[in-house]
């Protein structure tokens, strides 16, 4: 009398053949379950087809095994899909890009694909970053002895919005830090972003003494940034308008400056008290941009060859940059 397979080791064994995995495979961890049997499961529940995208979450995985009448705790499903080797992972926040824009990004990247560490260090990287006055909604935590009573950087105080906030205009050379700029009415427009470009930007060149005709300066596609009195103020500074405006879309993982923004953040959230003015919070951003050396510079430019690699592997979609 052939003995039945217990019911939640079918449950195993069909989930792992929905997973994609090998006769033999699953043979090594039930091997008295013959190829015939693996055969008929995987006709029933998959038919002639490959095995359908289904969702590695544990509830993803139970709602589509009800959809083929098998019902499997998550419990079980969980352990199934620790022994194949999955974890838990957080999921990576990236920016969305469209059909469109994939196959431009994918283009862009084909195009710089064979650009070198040091063709990358001839180009500066721009951008702008909000900063809030009193920061995310995220938790912070802090370390107690058990004592009742509160002490002062045990307590984050907050209002309604966000405090008020700083747009800062930031960019990074080879070289070390730009010249930054600190907006804190309203937004950036054509004027304003001209009148940086003017400052800012200019003056990071002349700091550094570098050639704006060979220096390849890099903005994304924001409207104040592409406007047609903008493009007259590049022409009359002798920049190559060409390279400025070859940037590819919805491409916020291309641009190395987006990591230091991380790292600016997490100083200005290292503070043990916020600022409780608009001043004072410009004058905490200068202070900390300031800091950002050459070497810091350097780590995140250098970057861009594996960001490129990157986006040619998910064929222009995001990355984990």
């Amino acid at each position: 009398m052939v003995r039945p397979i217990p019911t939640e080791a079918q449950n195993s064994i069909k989930l792992l053949l929905i997973e994609g995995l090998s006769y033999s495979a699953i043979q090594k961890m039930y091997p008295n379950v013959g190829l015939s049997t693996l055969s008929r499961y995987k006709w029933k529940f998959l038919g002639d087809s490959t095995s359908p995208k289904v969702s590695m979450a544990p509830k993803g995985v139970q709602s589509y095994l009800l959809t083929l009448g098998i019902e499997m705790s998550l419990r079980g499903i969980r352990h199934v899909l620790k022994s194949e080797g999955f974890k838990a992972r957080r999921k990576v926040k990236t920016n969305f890009v469209n059909a469109t824009n994939k196959r431009k990004r994918f283009a862009w990247a084909k195009k710089y694909q064979h650009y070198t560490v040091d063709d990358w260090r001839k180009w500066g990287f721009s951008d702008e970053t909000r900063i809030n006055m009193w920061g995310s909604d995220g938790k912070s935590y802090y370390w107690t002895d058990g004592a009742t009573d509160l002490l002062p950087h045990q307590i984050e105080s907050h209002v309604q919005g966000d405090g008020g906030s700083v747009l800062f205009w930031g960019l990074i050379t080879a070289e070390g830090p730009g010249y930054g700029s600190t907006i804190t009415e309203g937004n950036v427009n054509t004027e304003v972003y001209i009148d940086i470009l003017q400052t800012s930007l200019l003056d990071t060149l002349e700091y550094y003494g570098l050639d704006r005709k060979s220096f390849r300066f890099q903005q994304d596609n924001a409207t104040p940034h592409t406007s047609v009195p903008t493009k007259q103020w590049f022409q009359r500074q002798g920049f190559s308008l060409k390279s400025i405006l070859d940037w590819p879309p919805q491409s916020p993982d291309l641009n190395p400056i987006e990591h230091v923004w991380n790292q600016l953040k997490r100083r200005l959230n290292a503070y043990p008290a916020r600022a409780t003015t608009i001043a004072e919070l410009e004058a905490r951003i200068h202070q900390e941009w300031y800091k950002f050396t050459k070497e810091d510079c350097l780590k995140y430019i250098d970057s861009m060859p594996n960001r490129i690699k990157a986006v040619i592997r998910s064929k222009g979609g995001p990355t984990r940059y």
